[in-house]
């Protein structure tokens, strides 16, 4: 018998084509996890300042460590999930030197690529976290090897015996447990889930997601899903049991059952009618009347309009607010009313709220307590929801509202409010921010947050006030949809659900329609972004409103009022023209062109309004745009590390100060209080 041929360099690679092919069509789902994990933590701002987080605290601190440990147990289910695709009754693998080669080592080399994603994504050559991390990445190799050669259940089989036919699903529960390592895997990737799933669903307030931070959820998360996947990848049969089409399906189905994202209304004997909200014209003569008995007739009204962007933008918003406060004495009892977007608004209902709660004279004391708040954690725990709690709600065919990510995340920002400040705030209704034992509370700014309804594209706000629908045209009112007060953290809420972090908020009403029937209509309110990111229209809307009453006091009662539109912006403002993007550009330019026109349609309404408000002479109204100098680095997300915080901090330090020459304008018209205008 003549010996084989030796075959050919490229008959191998050939081989070696086809055999990958051949393995990794059952193992897909694994590496989809790895390759969205390589995204969400390596492309994003946020995921760039989750790590900046981790690496300024050292490589021996609490954080680090528990990325080190959600890495390990990640790779060793993407060791235990491949093995168990590739090893266990696989059907239709066309057997030659170079499959047996991949199936004894892709097992391993994929076990390998978590640390090595988490080192591309801390690569910093100055820092000790991603050497620590290819480390492990090549101990996990060794220790792979180790298990496969003593472990018995591990060990690696001398020649490969599959079946040579496709099994039923009986039969395929039955090989996989009757196989030592498809035991192990099994019953470790329940008990890892089902452990994971228990502690990330505790109540958000006892701050075990904190504890974790972003980056160890998400791997925990990545994780889980790994072993779900596999598991469904694992039973299917394209041919005749297609169990990943019949899952997707019925995920479809029952989402038309389940939904649980009906928001939160205040309940309680306590909680003021919302037919009781004044209207605009109302409640701005008491306004008015309130300044007027200390200040005269000369009576600035500023209008606050802050865009959106995340946790970048809450800081920037509060921080430029209450350093307004301090070098421009009664400027707070002067903003007549906030129009707040996305991260931008819930800036001015935690700045709000402060005001209500803190003495003027005791708000300097405490300001370090309120940066705190704005400076705090919320990504931990909107993270854990989504992966963990929001992954039984998607399973169960009706709905569970203490399983909503966006609760999660409103539960986050009025348990951090307690905890610094000592008060819930938050937890209370809008409308009781308002109320005082002694009547309405005319020196807190009204607030209008900007959400918008996703069936009809509709402007929806959130306000204290009755909007007139004769100057907000064609806009939803969030609690004349409910009939009911909400409470303040689930109204800031309403104007931040940005996409995929948050979900849309179900509001919704009984209407009439012709047959005498009652029908529900409504819809879902998402980020105000999606509409307006600035806010700027909102507070030309409210400032039309306004003009008639403004007119009157100054020709009937001399009074002079004089109007400011106070533009906080916090996102990219830069023109110069960006390099091109053509890897799968299908895809990528759409979703390019939805997102970075929402980023830039905020400054060019900045341009178009500043020149708007220049032929705006009755009553001549002032623009002044407070712009955060844009770093790529800050990011849109709930998370903020420390260095970023204090860098936007000193920002507003710097920025926001008297050798600004509109801000001395501003402040000259704060000099003119309790001026009177002379009678002809």
């Amino acid at each position: 018998m003549q010996p084989a041929e030796p075959r050919s360099f490229q008959h191998q690679i050939k081989n070696y084509v086809i055999a990958f092919y051949q393995t990794q069509r059952k193992a897909f789902v694994i590496i989809i996890t790895l390759l969205v994990a390589l995204y969400v933590l390596t492309v994003p701002d946020q995921a760039d300042d989750m790590v900046n987080a981790v690496t300024d605290e050292g490589v021996f601190s609490r954080l680090f460590q528990y990325i080190l440990l959600s890495t390990f147990l990640w790779s060793w289910m993407v060791y235990g999930c491949t093995r168990m695709i590739l090893h266990i009754s696989p059907v239709g693998l066309r057997l030659n030197k170079e499959c047996d080669i991949l199936l004894r080592w892709l097992p391993k080399l994929g076990g390998m690529i978590p640390a090595l994603i988490l080192a591309y994504s801390f690569w910093k050559p100055n820092h000790w976290q991603p050497y620590l991390l290819v480390f492990q990445s090549g101990l996990m190799l060794g220790l792979f090897l180790l298990v496969e050669q003593h472990v018995p259940v591990f060990a690696l089989p001398v020649h490969w015996k599959f079946s040579e036919r496709y099994t039923n699903f009986t039969q395929n529960i039955r090989a996989l447990w009757r196989n030592p390592l498809g035991r192990v895997v099994v019953t470790g990737g329940l008990v890892f889930s089902i452990v994971l799933t228990l502690v990330f669903s505790l109540p958000v307030e006892w701050g075990i997601a904190r504890s974790f931070r972003p980056t160890a959820i998400i791997i925990f998360g990545i994780t889980l899903y790994t072993f779900a996947g596999s598991l469904v990848v694992y039973f299917n049969d394209y041919r005749y049991r297609p169990l990943m089409l019949m899952v997707f399906v019925y995920l479809i189905v029952i989402s038309a059952f389940n939904d649980n994202t009906t928001v939160r209304q205040a309940t309680g004997s306590s909680i003021p009618l919302i037919s009781q909200r004044p209207t605009v014209e109302a409640h701005f003569a008491h306004w008015v009347a309130a300044r007027r008995q200390e200040e005269g007739d000369t009576i600035p009204l500023v209008l606050v309009a802050a865009e959106g962007g995340g946790i970048r933008a809450l800081n920037w918003t509060a921080e430029t607010l209450i350093r307004l406060d301090s070098i421009i004495p009664g400027f707070s009892r002067h903003v007549y009313a906030l129009s707040g977007v996305s991260g931008g608004g819930v800036g001015t209902v935690f700045y709000t709220a402060f005001l209500r709660d803190v003495a003027e004279a005791d708000r300097n004391n405490r300001f370090q307590q309120f940066r705190k708040v704005i400076r705090d954690d919320y990504l931990s725990g909107v993270s854990a929801a989504l992966l963990f709690p929001e992954s039984i709600q998607r399973l169960v065919p009706f709905p569970l509202p203490t399983l909503e990510r966006a609760k999660w995340l409103e539960d986050s920002w009025s348990g951090s409010y307690r905890d610094n400040l000592g008060l819930r705030t938050l937890d209370s209704s809008l409308t009781q921010l308002y109320y005082t034992s002694s009547g309405y509370n005319y020196n807190l700014p009204s607030l209008l947050l900007n959400g918008t309804l996703a069936e009809s594209g509709q402007k929806i706000i959130t306000s204290n006030l009755q909007l007139d629908p004769h100057y907000f045209k064609n806009v939803v009112s969030t609690l004349d949809i409910l009939g009911s007060d909400v409470p303040l953290k689930t109204a800031a809420s309403l104007c931040s659900r940005f996409p995929v972090v948050t979900n849309g908020g179900l509001v919704q009403k009984d209407t009439l329609v012709a047959n005498g029937q009652k029908q529900r209509y409504g819809g879902h309110v998402v980020d105000g972004g999606y509409f307006d990111n600035s806010g700027v229209e909102t507070c030309i809307q409210l400032l039309n409103n306004l003009v008639p009453s403004i007119r009157r006091l100054d020709t009937a009662e001399r009074v002079t009022i004089i109007p400011y539109i106070l533009f906080i912006q916090n996102s990219n403002t830069i023109g110069s023209l960006p390099q091109k993007r053509s890897i799968l550009q299908e895809i990528q330019i759409p979703l390019l062109a939805f997102f970075n026109a929402w980023d830039n349609g905020s400054t060019t309404r900045d341009n178009m309004f500043n020149s708007f408000m220049d032929r705006f002479t009755n009553p001549r109204t002032n623009y002044l745009t407070l712009r955060l100098a844009y770093n790529d680095k800050y990011p849109l997300g709930w998370f903020l590390s420390d260095s970023v915080a204090r860098s936007i901090s000193q920002q507003a330090k710097d920025s926001i100060s008297l050798k600004n020459k509109e801000l001395v304008r501003l402040k000259s018209a704060f000099g003119r209080l309790g001026v009177k205008r002379v009678m002809n």
